[in-house]
């Protein structure tokens, strides 16, 4: 009987790494989905362990032009009520009655494709954005309305958005991944990755100049389903240098590495190539 179950116990892991091999195999079977070099403000570094295991790069990608917990951030526009029944959603009933407002609390997230888009018109305005602030923060220091400690601050985040900062910016969210494609064809500057989507209910609100925007709802994408991407074995040299970093560089810095990304059939990626930036 050990014999038995000893025997099953293999057959069963022979069937489950044929299955996961003939995933992998699918995937990366015909032309990829998207083929996009980024470096290391969009895939950094995940961990560091020791010389005989994995080492994995994370997608680092935004969704809000200024950091925030907070997923009802405005600038987030794009993701609207619309946006939110095009995915499924029944957003028919208003948030002023108090039982949808409960039922809209309690929705559930959604499986969905986004669409992150590489130093593109989204990264630009961004950076378009960020000059404003500065721009008028500067003019509101003449008018006593704000400090050199809130313009320095500007300035760093300003600084941090051109030169480190991740460069991938979730631009759309859908159902259909090749209705998205036929969106945004180029596939050197889009990538389609399966994610998460949730709903939720941003506060009303009152803008410093007056205007009131009402509570309304908006969504948000929780997570990429697929976030890191294992470097092989074969290209792990390339990034030696990063490896045996003492003390690691966890901060804010410039880009040391520069990887080639492919996206297969099932929208899962692995790297092509990794090469140093000198």
């Amino acid at each position: 009987m050990r014999q038995l179950w000893m025997w099953a116990a293999i057959t069963l892991v022979a069937a489950t790494n044929a299955v996961v091999l003939a995933g992998v195999a699918y995937n990366r079977s015909g032309e990829p989905e998207a083929l996009v070099t980024l470096t290391e403000r969009e895939l950094p570094l995940a961990y560091t362990v020791e010389e005989n295991s994995g080492v994995e790069l994370r997608l680092d990608w935004r969704q809000h032009r200024k950091w925030s917990s907070y997923p009802e951030d405005p600038d987030s526009t794009w993701f609207d009520q619309k946006k939110l029944e095009t995915l499924g959603y029944d957003c028919r009933r208003p948030i002023s009655d108090p039982s949808a407002r409960l039922e809209y609390e309690k929705a559930l997230p959604r499986k969905a494709f986004a669409v992150l888009e590489y130093e593109g018109e989204a990264w630009r305005a961004w950076i378009a954005e960020a000059e404003k602030d500065r721009a008028r923060i500067a003019a509101q220091i003449g008018r006593q309305e704000a400090t050199q400690k809130d313009l320095q601050q500007a300035d760093q985040g300003l600084d941090r958005l051109r030169r480190t900062d991740s460069r991938l910016i979730a631009v759309d969210v859908g159902l259909d991944p090749a209705a998205l494609r036929g969106q945004y064809p180029d596939r050197g500057k889009y990538i389609i990755a399966p994610a998460e989507v949730r709903l939720t209910i941003a506060k009303e609100r009152t803008e410093k100049h007056g205007a009131r925007e009402p509570a309304h709802l908006r969504g948000f994408i929780s997570s990429i389903l697929v976030n890191y991407v294992t470097v092989p074995t074969e290209l792990r040299n390339a990034l030696d240098f990063v490896l045996h970093d003492r003390p690691p560089s966890y901060g804010p810095h410039e880009p040391r590495y520069r990887v080639t990304v492919k996206y297969g059939r099932r929208h899962e990626p692995w790297i092509e190539a990794i090469h140093p930036i000198k």
